[in-house]
């Protein structure tokens, strides 16, 4: 499996490791994912194969973030490995343009919104382009970009986080800088989460979770993690869903940072929670999917061939799973943990 590595030197004196894992999309009856040389297009329904891009694998491509739909879902937004931003029909799997600028591998999905792309490459450089595939502009950090930019309402603004500590407001437009954090104390690796009054939640390799204000730009809480927070927090009404890659689970008050519960059901975290039906889903490096009550009572503890890196993702009456190590790139279960069918069915 393709990996990328990186040394963070003073900031952490750790190595950090990004594996590939895959991501997941799902549009009505169809679920775009990319997993190793290839982004694939499955029915929903049965797993069966639609497309395959590029219909033939190449050397040195890759792909391994979510694939994204623009706006109007008429392109298929995947970025790979090898540094190019792929845009492909969604509906047959050719390919319409190719954006190949940046300089490093796409490790996160990109922002589309109805004025143009947002992508984001760990060369430390966010690119805007419309959707012609054009670069616009593109804005510039000091350390690589592994995460997805998001679009604020509140501020009509393009959040970015780099591991270079800090969340940057960036003008979607002309890409100026409208304002950026105080040193967040660590690497973010995965996008922040909005609240509807205003507060951006992220989590940091500094151990911890942190509420900032997005009027103030202020540090509204910081919660103590035991270990590097990798996961993007999940707001669920009044409550924060955190986690750490030790494998502990944290319930938290969304306006506090208090701790309301806590979880180690064993295994590393690397992937942000599914809140479905008044459950959370959340899958753990040990090879277990947990499903968990929203006061913290664990209904199971689900093993699952190969290792769980990515999330979780919701489709209907199906929980969908990408494991890695595993017979299946994709699998479907029921909500009551058995497996509706997997991707690529047996030899």
């Amino acid at each position: 499996m393709a990996v990328v590595a990186l040394t963070l030197g003073s900031c952490t004196g750790r190595r950090v490791v990004a594996t590939g894992w895959s991501g997941i999309t799902v549009h009505e009856e169809i679920v775009y994912f990319s997993y190793g040389p290839q982004a694939y297009a499955l029915n929903l329904k049965n797993g069966a194969l639609q497309w395959q891009y590029p219909a033939e694998p190449i050397n040195n491509v890759d792909f391994y973030a979510a694939p994204v739909l623009t706006d109007e879902n008429s392109q298929l937004l995947v970025g790979g490995y090898d540094g190019v931003l792929y845009s492909v029909n969604p509906a047959n799997g050719l390919e319409n343009w190719t954006f190949r600028t940046a300089e490093n591998r796409y490790i996160a999905s990109p922002l589309a919104t109805e004025d143009g792309i947002y992508a984001a490459n760990s060369d430390n450089k966010l690119y805007a382009l419309d959707y012609d595939g054009l670069l616009q502009w593109e804005f510039e950090t000091e350390d690589p970009l592994w995460a997805s930019p998001i679009w604020s309402d509140t501020c009509g603004c393009v959040y970015q986080v780099s591991m270079d500590h800090y969340l940057y407001a960036i003008n979607p437009e002309n890409g100026k800088l409208i304002w950026k954090s105080e040193d967040l104390g660590g690497p973010v690796v995965n996008n922040p989460s909005l609240s509807e009054d205003g507060l951006i939640l992220l989590a940091t390799f500094n151990n911890e979770v942190i509420a900032l204000d997005e009027e103030s730009h202020q540090v509204e809480w910081r919660f103590k993690t035991s270990d590097w927070a990798w996961a993007t927090p999940v707001i669920d009404g009044e409550q924060v869903y955190a986690s750490d890659i030790s494998g502990t689970f944290y319930a938290l008050d969304l306006h506090t940072g208090e701790l309301l519960w806590q979880l180690q059901p064993g295994g590393g975290i690397y992937s942000s929670p599914l809140v479905q039906d008044g459950l959370i889903y959340f899958s753990t490096d040990s090879s277990s999917l947990v499903v968990v009550s929203q006061d913290g009572v664990v209904q199971r503890n689900q093993p699952v061939e190969g290792k769980l890196y990515a999330s979780p993702v919701g489709a209907g009456d199906k929980i969908l799973l990408a494991p890695s190590e595993a017979e299946y790139y994709l699998i479907a279960l029921s909500e009551s943990g058995v497996q509706v069918w997997g991707y690529p069915p047996p030899q």
